[in-house]
């Protein structure tokens, strides 16, 4: 398994986003929304969130 990377989790979401079209500022806002929350969250809180959007 490959150690946690906050760049590496902002470049995926950059490349999803990327590949749907978006424009560069748009990318930009969603990602600096994100890094913003890495000092909010930890990786479980993270985790707990995105799996219960499944719900």
């Amino acid at each position: 398994m490959q150690e946690w990377s906050n760049n590496a989790c902002l470049g995926y979401i950059q490349a999803a986003l990327e590949r749907k079209g978006w424009s560069k500022e748009q990318i930009n806002e969603v990602t600096h929304a994100v890094y913003y929350e890495f000092d909010f969250k930890t990786i479980g809180e993270a985790t707990q969130l995105y799996e219960r959007s499944f719900d």
